[in-house]
Protein backbone atom coordinates (compact mmCIF):
# COMPACT_ATOMS: atom_id res chain seq x y z
CA UNK A 1 0.00 0.00 0.00
CA UNK A 2 1.36 3.47 -0.36
CA UNK A 3 0.07 6.58 0.80
CA UNK A 4 0.44 9.86 1.01
CA UNK A 5 -0.71 13.71 2.04
CA UNK A 6 -0.77 17.10 0.49
CA UNK A 7 1.23 19.36 1.97
CA UNK A 8 -0.60 22.85 2.91
CA UNK A 9 0.59 25.04 -0.46
CA UNK A 10 -1.56 21.80 -2.68
CA UNK A 11 1.86 19.85 -3.65
CA UNK A 12 2.13 16.50 -3.45
CA UNK A 13 5.22 14.94 -1.40
CA UNK A 14 6.69 11.33 -2.74
CA UNK A 15 4.32 8.92 -1.30
CA UNK A 16 4.89 6.77 1.16
CA UNK A 17 5.39 2.44 0.92
CA UNK A 18 3.70 1.22 3.83
CA UNK A 19 3.55 -2.64 2.38
CA UNK A 20 6.27 -3.79 4.43
CA UNK A 21 4.87 -2.40 7.51
CA UNK A 22 3.65 -4.20 10.41
CA UNK A 23 0.14 -4.28 11.22
CA UNK A 24 -1.63 -4.96 14.43
CA UNK A 25 -5.44 -5.36 15.51
CA UNK A 26 -7.16 -3.03 17.49
CA UNK A 27 -10.35 -4.37 19.36
CA UNK A 28 -13.28 -1.19 20.21
CA UNK A 29 -16.47 -1.93 21.93
CA UNK A 30 -19.62 -0.09 21.67
CA UNK A 31 -21.83 0.95 24.22
CA UNK A 32 -25.51 1.90 24.53
CA UNK A 33 -25.82 4.86 26.78
CA UNK A 34 -29.41 5.00 28.61
CA UNK A 35 -31.69 6.02 28.08
CA UNK A 36 -31.90 4.24 25.27
CA UNK A 37 -34.97 5.32 23.34
CA UNK A 38 -35.94 5.76 19.87
CA UNK A 39 -35.90 7.97 17.29
CA UNK A 40 -31.98 8.60 18.42
CA UNK A 41 -30.16 7.20 21.58
CA UNK A 42 -26.18 7.77 22.15
CA UNK A 43 -23.47 5.14 21.72
CA UNK A 44 -19.69 5.14 23.14
CA UNK A 45 -17.30 3.51 21.90
CA UNK A 46 -13.56 2.31 23.43
CA UNK A 47 -10.37 0.59 22.75
CA UNK A 48 -9.89 -2.34 24.57
CA UNK A 49 -6.78 -4.39 23.03
CA UNK A 50 -4.26 -3.67 20.34
CA UNK A 51 -2.87 -7.27 19.28
CA UNK A 52 -0.66 -8.79 16.91
CA UNK A 53 -3.21 -10.85 14.64
CA UNK A 54 -6.24 -10.64 13.77
CA UNK A 55 -7.20 -14.69 15.60
CA UNK A 56 -5.99 -12.55 19.07
CA UNK A 57 -8.29 -10.12 18.70
CA UNK A 58 -11.05 -12.67 17.69
CA UNK A 59 -10.63 -14.87 20.76
CA UNK A 60 -10.33 -11.96 23.30
CA UNK A 61 -13.88 -10.34 21.42
CA UNK A 62 -15.45 -14.15 21.97
CA UNK A 63 -13.66 -14.64 25.83
CA UNK A 64 -15.50 -10.77 26.66
CA UNK A 65 -18.94 -12.12 25.25
CA UNK A 66 -18.44 -15.82 27.19
CA UNK A 67 -17.57 -14.39 30.81
CA UNK A 68 -19.98 -11.25 30.39
CA UNK A 69 -17.24 -8.95 31.02
CA UNK A 70 -19.56 -6.07 30.42
CA UNK A 71 -23.40 -6.02 30.51
CA UNK A 72 -24.30 -7.44 27.50
CA UNK A 73 -27.15 -5.94 27.13
CA UNK A 74 -25.21 -2.41 26.71
CA UNK A 75 -22.98 -3.80 24.44
CA UNK A 76 -24.33 -2.04 20.72
CA UNK A 77 -21.15 -4.20 18.68
CA UNK A 78 -18.00 -4.66 18.49
CA UNK A 79 -15.34 -3.61 15.69
CA UNK A 80 -11.58 -5.10 14.76
CA UNK A 81 -9.59 -2.79 12.55
CA UNK A 82 -5.93 -3.93 10.99
CA UNK A 83 -3.96 -0.54 10.67
CA UNK A 84 -0.50 -0.04 10.80
CA UNK A 85 2.09 0.40 13.09
CA UNK A 86 3.62 3.87 13.46
CA UNK A 87 1.36 5.29 11.47
CA UNK A 88 -1.49 8.13 12.83
CA UNK A 89 -5.01 6.98 11.96
CA UNK A 90 -8.46 8.41 12.59
CA UNK A 91 -10.61 6.16 13.69
CA UNK A 92 -12.72 5.35 10.32
CA UNK A 93 -9.21 4.70 8.51
CA UNK A 94 -7.82 1.62 7.99
CA UNK A 95 -6.68 -0.78 6.13
CA UNK A 96 -9.28 -3.60 7.12
CA UNK A 97 -11.77 -3.57 9.25
CA UNK A 98 -14.88 -6.10 10.55
CA UNK A 99 -18.26 -6.15 12.37
CA UNK A 100 -19.56 -7.82 15.51
CA UNK A 101 -23.09 -8.01 17.13
CA UNK A 102 -22.92 -8.00 20.84
CA UNK A 103 -22.65 -11.53 20.80
CA UNK A 104 -19.70 -11.92 18.90
CA UNK A 105 -21.00 -13.46 15.75
CA UNK A 106 -19.48 -11.48 12.66
CA UNK A 107 -22.00 -9.38 10.12
CA UNK A 108 -20.23 -7.14 7.94
CA UNK A 109 -16.69 -7.15 6.71
CA UNK A 110 -14.23 -4.83 4.81
CA UNK A 111 -11.36 -6.16 3.65
CA UNK A 112 -9.29 -3.00 1.35
CA UNK A 113 -8.22 0.46 2.77
CA UNK A 114 -11.00 2.74 4.05
CA UNK A 115 -8.66 5.25 2.53
CA UNK A 116 -6.84 5.66 -0.89
CA UNK A 117 -9.08 3.01 -1.82
CA UNK A 118 -9.51 3.45 -5.88
CA UNK A 119 -9.62 0.62 -7.87
CA UNK A 120 -10.83 -1.35 -4.44
CA UNK A 121 -14.04 -1.64 -4.17
CA UNK A 122 -15.52 -4.50 -6.78
CA UNK A 123 -19.46 -4.34 -5.73
CA UNK A 124 -20.98 -6.86 -2.99
CA UNK A 125 -22.81 -10.34 -4.05
CA UNK A 126 -26.59 -10.54 -2.73
CA UNK A 127 -25.30 -12.37 -0.05
CA UNK A 128 -23.46 -9.46 1.15
CA UNK A 129 -26.44 -7.09 1.21
CA UNK A 130 -28.00 -6.92 4.19
CA UNK A 131 -30.35 -4.49 3.70
CA UNK A 132 -33.15 -3.77 1.07
CA UNK A 133 -35.22 -0.95 -0.14
CA UNK A 134 -38.22 -0.12 2.60
CA UNK A 135 -35.93 -1.58 5.21
CA UNK A 136 -36.30 0.28 8.74
CA UNK A 137 -32.46 0.58 10.22
CA UNK A 138 -30.19 2.23 12.43
CA UNK A 139 -27.95 4.17 11.70
CA UNK A 140 -24.73 4.52 13.86
CA UNK A 141 -22.72 7.96 13.26
CA UNK A 142 -20.13 7.01 15.54
CA UNK A 143 -22.10 9.38 18.54
CA UNK A 144 -25.42 8.96 17.70
CA UNK A 145 -27.99 6.06 16.55
CA UNK A 146 -31.00 7.20 14.63
CA UNK A 147 -33.76 5.38 12.48
CA UNK A 148 -33.76 5.67 8.73
CA UNK A 149 -35.17 3.93 5.75
CA UNK A 150 -33.07 2.18 3.24
CA UNK A 151 -33.53 2.90 -0.32
CA UNK A 152 -31.10 1.34 -2.14
CA UNK A 153 -28.18 -0.80 -1.28
CA UNK A 154 -24.36 -0.94 -2.19
CA UNK A 155 -23.52 -1.25 -6.14
CA UNK A 156 -23.49 -5.11 -6.76
CA UNK A 157 -21.09 -7.16 -8.25
CA UNK A 158 -22.68 -7.32 -11.27
CA UNK A 159 -22.38 -3.85 -12.06
CA UNK A 160 -18.57 -4.03 -12.28
CA UNK A 161 -18.89 -7.38 -14.15
CA UNK A 162 -19.13 -5.62 -17.35
CA UNK A 163 -17.12 -2.60 -16.94
CA UNK A 164 -13.14 -2.01 -17.03
CA UNK A 165 -13.08 -0.15 -13.66
CA UNK A 166 -13.79 -0.40 -10.12
CA UNK A 167 -15.57 1.28 -6.90
CA UNK A 168 -13.69 2.94 -3.94
CA UNK A 169 -15.28 3.18 -0.54
CA UNK A 170 -17.49 5.48 -1.00
CA UNK A 171 -19.50 3.05 -3.61
CA UNK A 172 -20.04 0.47 -0.63
CA UNK A 173 -22.79 2.47 0.91
CA UNK A 174 -26.20 2.52 1.60
CA UNK A 175 -28.84 5.37 0.17
CA UNK A 176 -30.98 6.13 3.15
CA UNK A 177 -33.85 8.97 4.54
CA UNK A 178 -34.75 10.18 7.56
CA UNK A 179 -37.35 12.56 5.92
CA UNK A 180 -40.35 12.63 4.02
CA UNK A 181 -38.93 12.78 0.35
CA UNK A 182 -35.72 12.29 -1.70
CA UNK A 183 -34.30 15.34 -0.15
CA UNK A 184 -33.61 13.91 3.06
CA UNK A 185 -31.07 11.45 1.48
CA UNK A 186 -27.66 10.22 2.94
CA UNK A 187 -25.30 8.05 1.50
CA UNK A 188 -24.34 6.17 4.60
CA UNK A 189 -21.03 3.55 5.23
CA UNK A 190 -22.30 -0.25 4.72
CA UNK A 191 -21.03 -0.96 8.13
CA UNK A 192 -22.69 1.86 9.89
CA UNK A 193 -26.01 0.09 9.65
CA UNK A 194 -28.12 -2.26 11.79
CA UNK A 195 -30.67 -4.01 12.31
CA UNK A 196 -32.98 -2.14 14.88
CA UNK A 197 -31.90 -3.30 17.94
CA UNK A 198 -35.01 -2.64 20.50
CA UNK A 199 -38.71 -2.82 20.20
CA UNK A 200 -39.65 0.18 18.61
CA UNK A 201 -42.80 2.10 20.40
CA UNK A 202 -45.89 2.17 18.28
CA UNK A 203 -46.11 5.79 18.24
CA UNK A 204 -42.41 6.39 16.65
CA UNK A 205 -43.59 3.55 14.47
CA UNK A 206 -46.64 5.76 13.36
CA UNK A 207 -44.49 8.89 12.81
CA UNK A 208 -41.92 6.63 10.52
CA UNK A 209 -44.53 5.19 7.93
CA UNK A 210 -46.14 8.63 7.51
CA UNK A 211 -42.52 9.61 6.84
CA UNK A 212 -42.25 6.85 4.13
CA UNK A 213 -45.60 7.45 2.28
CA UNK A 214 -44.48 10.95 2.19
CA UNK A 215 -41.64 9.65 0.38
CA UNK A 216 -44.03 7.46 -2.09
CA UNK A 217 -46.35 10.13 -2.83
CA UNK A 218 -43.29 12.49 -3.73
CA UNK A 219 -41.70 10.04 -5.85
CA UNK A 220 -44.54 8.70 -7.61
CA UNK A 221 -45.31 12.47 -8.52
CA UNK A 222 -41.92 12.64 -9.80
CA UNK A 223 -41.83 9.55 -11.96
CA UNK A 224 -45.21 10.59 -13.61
CA UNK A 225 -44.49 14.44 -14.21
CA UNK A 226 -41.09 13.43 -15.85
CA UNK A 227 -42.14 10.20 -17.40
CA UNK A 228 -39.91 8.13 -14.95
CA UNK A 229 -39.90 4.83 -13.84
CA UNK A 230 -37.40 5.48 -10.71
CA UNK A 231 -37.57 2.79 -7.75
CA UNK A 232 -35.80 5.83 -5.63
Amino acid sequence: MIIGHFYEDGTYPEPVDLSNKRRYFELEVCMVRHPRRYPKYRVDYASIAFCDTYEAAEVLMKEIVRTERYNMEDVYCFYIYERIMDVFFNRDEYTKCWLFDAKGEMTDKRLFPSYWSEKEFDGRSEDEIRFKWGDLVEYYDGDYVRLYFVLAPPTGKEHYMTRDYKGDVSDDSYIIIDGPGYQWHEHIDALHLFKPHYPIPKNIMRKYEKMWEGYLKERDEYNKENHFNSPI
